[in-house]
């Protein structure tokens, strides 16, 4: 009897512990990520952590290599999916609302089976978010902007996985220090 109290133990303790953890924005939460969570990812990359939005795009999955910094501060991921020898994708990038004049792109739950354009856009907060497919249809596009949304606490590692930090200005060693910037060729160089 007493082993097999010791053996409950031995189960219980680490499993509430898990519990705990995930209850407090552990890799599995489902909560979405607060602006200092993103921050910590988003902005070494120069990536305003206000605009980082994700959507959720039936049977497409995001290409991780292609999240990125879009304009100045803005933010783009890339979904995709393998169609019949295709890769379809939609193509996910953030901007400030008062730089980009939301009333130009037709709003995504507005876009017609018939488009000329698939391009869409929402606007979530002080964001504009476009939405750009190739070879997807209208309904594709409007559930993805219907879907747009903050990342979770767990999808941030993956989410960032690939983004490219830049290392800041390349030291170049044929440059003067004063002058026209032009760069030091010695003398009966080049002919």
């Amino acid at each position: 009897m007493i082993r097999s109290r010791s053996v409950l133990a031995l189960v219980v303790v680490p499993v509430l512990l898990l519990g705990a953890c995930a209850g407090e924005g552990g890799a599995g939460s489902t909560e979405p990520a607060a602006v200092d969570d993103i921050a910590s990812k988003a902005t070494r990359a120069g990536i305003a952590p206000d605009l980082v939005y994700v959507t959720d795009v039936e049977g497409f999955d995001l290409a991780v290599q292609s999240v990125g910094v879009s304009g100045d501060d803005g933010f783009s991921a890339t979904y995709t999916r393998e169609v019949d020898d295709r890769l379809a994708m939609v193509a996910l990038r953030t901007a400030r609302t008062t730089v980009v004049d939301p009333s130009v792109v037709v709003p995504c739950d507005e876009l017609t089976d018939t488009p000329t354009t698939l391009l869409c856009g929402v606007v979530r907060g002080e964001a504009f978010v476009s939405l750009e497919g190739t070879d997807v249809d209208a309904a594709t596009l409007r559930a993805a902007g219907e879907a747009v949304r903050v990342p979770t606490v767990g999808e941030l590692p993956h989410l960032f996985s690939e983004v490219r930090v830049p290392d800041g200005p390349v030291e170049r060693g044929d440059l003067p220090e004063d002058g026209d910037g032009a760069p030091i060729d010695p003398g009966h160089a080049g002919g």
